[in-house]
């Protein structure tokens, strides 16, 4: 079964845990709090992908292989942490490999952004962008 359609039965509260360990047995850490929209894609069933649990993906995002969406600030003791969550806005795109990191605050990937492969994005994005590297820069 493709992830694409595993996604849609996580609304129905009584499979959520059971289609978050299906998931992870096809690689994909998608944890049960993470809030998706609709119309969001995992092509090629995102193998190796790994979401933080205080993630918000609006409609229509893809998010490809590989990509961690996270937090930047690793230490022991998370209940004092700076980083709140991160947000994919509507129509982004995360090419493969890409990493998503956090440090405090609130991470934005704007509107129909599209964040490169295998880029390191630190900070957050407007509307319309193309930011790729280690670290990401805005490009277009």
């Amino acid at each position: 079964m493709r992830v694409d359609t595993l996604i849609k039965f996580r609304k129905n509260k009584l499979l959520n845990r059971i289609i978050y360990h299906i998931l992870l047995n096809k690689g994909i850490d998608l944890p049960v709090s993470v809030k998706i929209g609709n119309n969001v894609r995992f092509p090629h069933n995102s193998f190796g992908t790994v979401i933080h649990n205080q993630t918000v993906i609006e409609d229509n995002v893809r998010i490809y292989q590989n990509v961690t969406i996270g937090r930047a600030d690793v230490q022991k003791d998370f209940s004092n942490s700076a980083m709140k969550s991160v947000l994919i806005k509507e129509g982004a795109i995360i090419c493969a490999g890409a990493k998503v990191l956090c440090k405090s605050g609130t991470l934005i990937v704007g509107k129909n952004t599209i964040i490169g492969a295998n880029a390191v994005l630190l900070n957050s994005t407007g509307d319309n962008e193309v930011w790729a590297g280690v670290p990401a820069k805005r490009i277009k």
